[in-house]
């Protein structure tokens, strides 16, 4: 699993992506993690480019 951090930039009224880390976690780590966020209420949701 990744975790990808980064941050909105406006630029000239637009809005652009930086992304500014990536963190790799091995397997184990990764399930606890998506553990926690479910817990927080976190919840899956449909990639926006999946049809349907």
């Amino acid at each position: 699993m990744f975790i990808d951090s980064g941050r909105i930039i406006v630029i000239l009224c637009k809005e652009a992506h930086l992304m500014t880390t990536r963190e790799e976690l091995k397997v184990d780590t990764a399930r606890d993690e998506w553990e926690k966020l479910i817990s927080q209420g976190w919840r899956r949701t449909k990639p926006v480019w999946e049809d349907s």
